[in-house]
């Protein structure tokens, strides 16, 4: 959800700029947090975030950041409240409106989800990540016109977008359009041979067209780089059963 431009761009207007010991103390804290969340302990970054705002209260890149941490430990309400108290202090901070839709779009508040990726775009309309997530809230939705319109902005934004091909494909598919989705699972797969996600989704279409050759060695690929990715593992399992196969089945 966040970057490392978000973590690393500043801004206290609370504390005296003239004073650099605090500044250097916030930063600090927020360094040691970020640390912590990329080793994955998640209740250390919020004990340091902690730390930080209570320094300095007023630093909306420090609430984001503590709501990121909540979303990653998917207390979802808790980094809503964080992503929000951010949006009070810099209402157009566009990091903080696409992790709240982020958070909104977990908690199946879909239209709350499109909002706040909508917001975002306005404040930063070259945020291919926003399109991209506001894309799929749409597919979530059904509006798949939609959808895929997000998604060919998100590609158009960044061309070596995986994801986004990806969840065009898959928005392709569903409208019935199988020979382009394929062709958006290949560019995919040429931008990261190791897109798990992308060789299952394309096994299913490929199965789906009557290529069980082909899915079945997409299904292989996808566990060998995810043996623990559970609906290539079933689907895989139920293909090499006698009878027809139900590509919507697994888990």
């Amino acid at each position: 959800m966040s970057n490392s431009k978000s973590e690393s761009a500043f801004n206290f207007p609370a504390v005296d700029q003239s004073n650099q010991r605090y500044l250097l103390v916030v930063k600090d804290f927020n360094d040691q947090a970020v640390d912590c969340r990329r080793q994955n302990d998640l209740r250390g970054a919020i004990k340091n975030y902690n730390k930080a705002l209570r320094i300095d209260p007023r630093s909306a890149v420090l609430y984001n950041n503590r709501g990121v941490a909540w979303f990653k430990r998917k207390e979802f309400d808790q980094a809503i409240s964080d992503f929000s108290r951010a949006l009070k202090i810099e209402s157009n901070l566009g990091v903080a409106l696409y992790n709240r839709g982020n958070a909104w779009r977990a908690k199946k508040k879909l239209d709350r989800a499109i909002s706040d990726f909508t917001h975002a775009l306005e404040a930063t309309p070259d945020f291919a990540r926003a399109y991209n997530n506001r894309g799929e809230a749409y597919s979530e939705k059904g509006e798949l016109d939609l959808a895929i319109k997000d998604f060919t902005s998100a590609i158009e934004l960044d061309f070596d977008f995986a994801s986004a091909y990806n969840n065009r494909a898959e928005a392709k598919f569903k409208k019935g359009d199988p020979k382009s989705a394929e062709r958006d699972y290949q560019k995919a797969l040429e931008i990261n041979p190791a897109f798990a996600v992308a060789l299952y989704n394309r096994a299913k279409l490929r199965l789906e067209n009557g290529d069980k050759e082909g899915a079945v060695a997409d299904l292989k690929k996808s566990l060998k780089i995810d043996p623990d990715f559970s609906k290539a593992y079933h689907l895989l399992s139920r293909m090499l059963k006698p009878g027809p196969v139900d590509i919507a089945g697994g888990k």
